[in-house]
């Protein structure tokens, strides 16, 4: 084995491990304020993630490997129009920065997909340790109703009793809902779910369940129930079954908070909806421009005791409001694509059964969230499911 390609392995099984993380160093021009408040989905940051990807593919090159055309040609359209998008927009500067994290993650994407990346070899063990860390830093954050202090890996700094930190609420007792290195526990607990599908090994997969289920997470709740009901055997299936009705008080609490005490969530997931199409109807073919969707909707949502300042939450009206009709289309060729592919395939082989019901939770949880468009580990996580797609594609050629 070459000096390069050592080191090629060494810096995928560190992209991989670090996949998670949100270590970064955020500046703030002037475009990443909205009434003078930072937000950091405008702001430029370059995350310790991003220089992995960049000496990752720069050694990757200098072997001059064989690329993936398909890849790299449904890549480029999709960044390529969502620049387009950006002509004319209010704010260029916010839409430059999702641009460059787009592509970021695009090269990552790239890379495995060129890789033909067989079962026996698929790097899960980089993504294991993360599942295991992750976990138990979760677990740890629950029991403790707070944050460890591990800042080196972007974990922040916060407690059950900080302002708008999510929570649960059972029975009068407030619990804290686990964050780990994460923004959001709705993103950690879709991390969970894709990565123990892509891994396929029973530990995992438990405590991956374990940690979604503390994150109280409803959407990603019932995807996990329902991918663990498609691959469990019948034993299995009855398991779970009784592990549900076990829960059930729990699981009814969160459910139906959302009809009472917690209506604030859909209120305002309702207003960013009718906010959305009015953006499209503005401007139906180019949209309103990448990463633009706060800074054109900031002075009309008003629902709750403070602004709202965060996209649309569900990913094809943020595609479209943000780069109209042309960029939801670049948007849903890149993803249909390998979806496509897959489901003419034999689904019974390992390497395709799980790719096609890790597909099936980013679209089924990209109705409910934006995050997979919006913050790194949820754009890092498409376009590693993206990859891997297209890898096991040429594979099967």
């Amino acid at each position: 084995m070459s000096k390069l390609k050592r080191i090629e392995n060494v810096l995928l099984f560190l992209t991989l491990l670090f996949l998670p993380t949100q270590l970064g160093k955020h500046f703030w021009p002037e475009f990443s304020f909205i009434y003078s408040l930072p937000v950091d989905y405008l702001a430029p940051t370059i995350y310790f993630w991003d220089l992995l990807v960049v000496s990752l593919v720069t050694v990757w090159i200098l072997r001059r490997p064989k690329i993936n055309w398909l890849a790299f040609n449904l890549l480029m359209i999709f960044l390529l129009i969502q620049a387009v998008s950006l002509v004319g927009t209010v704010n260029i500067g916010a839409g430059l920065v999702r641009l460059e994290q787009y592509t970021l993650a695009g090269l990552f994407g790239i890379y495995l997909a060129s890789s033909k990346l067989k079962t026996n070899n698929l790097p899960y063990f980089p993504l294991m340790l993360a599942v295991l860390f992750e976990s138990v830093l979760a677990i740890a954050q629950f029991l403790k109703g707070g944050t460890l202090g591990l800042w080196i890996l972007g974990e922040r700094t916060f407690s059950i009793s900080t302002p708008a930190i999510a929570k649960f609420d059972f029975q009068g007792i407030q619990f804290l809902r686990p964050y780990a290195t994460f923004p959001h526990p709705n993103v950690l607990a879709a991390f969970m779910l894709v990565v123990s599908l892509l891994i396929g090994k029973r530990m995992v997969g438990f405590l991956a369940g374990l940690t979604t289920l503390l994150t109280f997470s409803r959407a990603a709740i019932l995807a996990g129930a329902v991918a663990a009901f498609v691959l469990l055997n019948r034993k299995g299936r009855v398991v779970l079954m009784v592990v549900i009705i076990i829960l059930s008080p729990i699981l009814y609490t969160r459910f139906s908070s959302v009809f009472n005490f917690d209506n604030l969530a859909i209120l305002r997931r309702e207003e960013l909806t009718q906010t959305a199409f009015k953006m499209f109807l503005s401007s139906p073919i180019f949209g309103v421009g990448l990463n633009n969707f706060i800074p054109k909707a900031s002075d009309q949502l008003l629902v709750g005791p403070s602004r709202f300042l965060q996209p649309v939450h569900n990913i094809i009206l943020l595609s479209l409001s943000e780069t109209g009709i042309v960029g939801l289309a670049a948007f849903l060729s890149l993803i249909g694509y390998p979806i496509y592919r897959l489901l003419k395939l034999n689904l019974k082989p390992y390497p395709l059964s799980p790719l096609l019901l890790a597909w099936g939770i980013i679209i089924f949880l990209g109705m409910f969230d934006h995050y997979f468009l919006t913050l790194p580990q949820g754009y890092r996580l498409l376009f590693l499911v993206w990859g891997l797609s297209l890898s096991m594609l040429e594979w099967k050629k």
